[in-house]
């Protein structure tokens, strides 16, 4: 058998399963446990397979966002570190496998891998603690192994098969790159160019990013209030609230207001419709929904909810700043009432903890209830901490603050944005934080677009990704100008145009920029042929050096702040 690296697909050494001697053979059901999440289903059986017996697993993920099946066994002893476990890996699968080792002391260290597509062919396995990341438990260092989980998740439903299963000798090759920072060997480089990631100049803004926002905003809904997110019919409240602020930007205020208005009327106290977007129901404040559909169809109205869609704090507090925004630029209270409702929603979601306070969740799964059980969303509250902070709310922003620092403390691999945004919300002291993802190649990655090397971030730290989550190159680029690092800056923005992509809406030609590379990493809802509305008001922010989390544009050189 030829065994390929997943990360890098390069052949390494041929090693025959016969070689591969395992010190303990887990190829029977009977050395398993299974577990899901209460509503998913797995069932596990001893099928012949390619060397003698194996494994087969068969699994209906059934929670609608995500859901999760593991097959589990302990271990017996404390194998050292350098055995790895082995297993060959065959799948018909559109989820992901989470390999996880527990250790002597509870923590998980886990690595996820996506299955679609992929592993039609048997594929052998092999995994060190070493290639495996911190994932949850008392302790973040590994302690030795103490059991085993095999875990799919995601959604839908399929088949895993699993041969030659335990633990397997000293040397062999690794499937998957050393866990911890990929540390850039020339990330400290001194002066201009493309491996010191610094520009002089900024490049010209392409102003058909903003005419593929008017265009998408005069053909997707009835109205012509609302943007798709991405050139279809569903409508999100945090896209649109981008947009409302990018049209502020290059003062478009009648499109803006086309946006901010659908939002103010949208506050009926007496809304008998649940599924309508509505901030009322029954008169109860319950918030916006996240997503709604644009277009009528045979069986669902426009601006119904999408199918069990929440209402989530984070797109209201980005709502909330627009409308800050719109307040500040044109010295007008024509939102007042929606602004206070909002306001006054987030405050009834205070919860108190030991440290500050947090927003809670906000309800879910189209009202199905209020809040997730258990702690605040560190990224939710970093949208509301800078909500609150431009509504003067002093107590509560400051409560959110100490919870977001207590909560975030010391943590390591964390999504993109919880470093960008805390960069972006809080100011130029927490501009280190943008050092971790930027001189990580776990999250900074180099591709190939027509013929040219671009740089850009994935949306976390994985090495074995190739993919550039162009959000977050917008992220990166406004937070280094918030941080009055303009090259760097410079740099950032100027490589998102080597994302732009030719459209034509309404017979008009205008660019737009889709929202990933490609579909690698979980990315396969996405179509990288057609634009991504929150990608381009990314995009109008970078080139105008614009801070949406205090409604700012900063330049560094001349101390201008606007």
């Amino acid at each position: 058998m030829l065994f390929f690296s997943l990360c890098l697909g390069i052949p390494v050494m041929p090693v025959a399963a016969e070689d591969i001697v395992l010190k303990n053979s887990w190829d029977s059901s009977v050395f398993w446990e299974t577990g899901t999440d209460g509503k998913s289903t797995i069932s596990l059986k001893t099928v012949p397979s390619k060397y003698g017996n194996g494994l087969e697993i068969s699994y209906d993920l059934k929670n609608q966002d995500y859901g999760w099946a593991e097959i589990r066994t302990a271990t017996i002893g404390k194998p050292a570190a350098n055995i790895p476990l082995v297993f060959l890996l065959k799948a018909n699968s559109p989820s992901y496998l989470e390999i996880k080792f527990i250790d002597t002391r509870g923590s998980t260290f886990l690595k996820k891998i996506d299955l679609k597509g992929k592993y039609s062919d048997w594929t052998q396995i092999v995994v060190y603690s070493s290639n495996l990341d911190f994932g949850w438990g008392p302790a973040n260092k590994f302690s030795g192994l103490k059991g085993v989980s095999l875990a799919i998740s995601g959604k839908g439903n399929g088949t895993v098969w699993l041969d030659e299963i335990g633990l397997g000798t000293p040397g062999l090759a690794p499937s998957f790159v050393t866990a911890g920072p990929l540390l850039d060997p020339e990330r400290m480089k001194d002066g201009i160019g493309f491996t010191q990631r610094r520009s002089k100049e900024l490049t010209p803004e392409d102003p058909l990013v903003l005419e593929w926002l008017k265009q998408m905003q005069d053909s997707a809904s009835p109205a012509k209030q609302l943007l798709p997110s991405m050139e279809d019919n569903i409508a999100q409240t945090f896209n649109n609230s981008l947009s409302a602020m990018a049209f502020i930007l290059k003062n478009e205020k009648e499109r803006a207001e086309r946006i901010l208005d659908y939002y103010s009327a949208a506050v009926v106290k007496d809304n008998q419709d649940i599924a309508l977007q509505n901030f009322f129901y029954k008169g109860e404040p319950r918030g916006f929904y996240q997503n709604v559909v644009l277009s009528s169809s045979s069986t669902m109205p426009s601006y119904q909810r999408a199918p069990e869609s929440d209402r989530w704090i984070g797109d209201m507090a980005w709502l909330l700043m627009a409308y800050k925004y719109y307040e500040k630029t044109y010295k007008s209270k024509k939102y007042e009432y929606v602004v206070t409702q909002i306001k006054e929603l987030f405050i009834s979601f205070y919860q108190q903890d030991s440290i500050g306070g947090y927003i809670q969740h906000g309800w879910r799964k189209g009202d199905l209830r209020l809040h997730e059980q258990g702690d605040g969303h560190p990224e939710g509250n970093i949208d509301c901490y800078a909500a609150l902070r431009l509504c003067g709310e002093t107590k509560y922003e400051n409560e959110v603050r100490k919870w977001l620092d207590n909560t975030l403390k010391d943590k390591e691999n964390l999504p993109l944005d919880l470093y960008t945004w805390r960069t972006l919300a809080y100011g130029k002291k927490y501009s280190r934080l943008l050092e971790i993802p930027d001189f990580d190649l776990r999250y900074r990655k180099i591709m190939e677009i027509n013929g040219k090397k671009v740089m850009g971030f994935y949306h976390g730290p994985d090495g074995d990704i190739k993919n550039i989550w162009i959000d977050g190159l917008g992220h990166m680029a406004c937070a280094y100008f918030a941080a009055g690092n303009e090259e760097r800056g410079n740099f950032y923005a100027n490589q998102m145009d080597a994302f732009l992509i030719d459209r034509n809406i309404n017979g008009v030609h205008v660019r737009a920029l889709p929202y990933t590379v490609n579909k690698d990493g979980g990315y396969d809802w996405v179509d990288v042929n057609k634009g991504a509305t929150s990608a381009a008001a990314w995009y109008i922010f970078a080139k105008n050096h614009f801070n949406p989390f205090t409604l700012e544009t900063e330049r560094s050189g001349n101390n201008n702040k606007k």
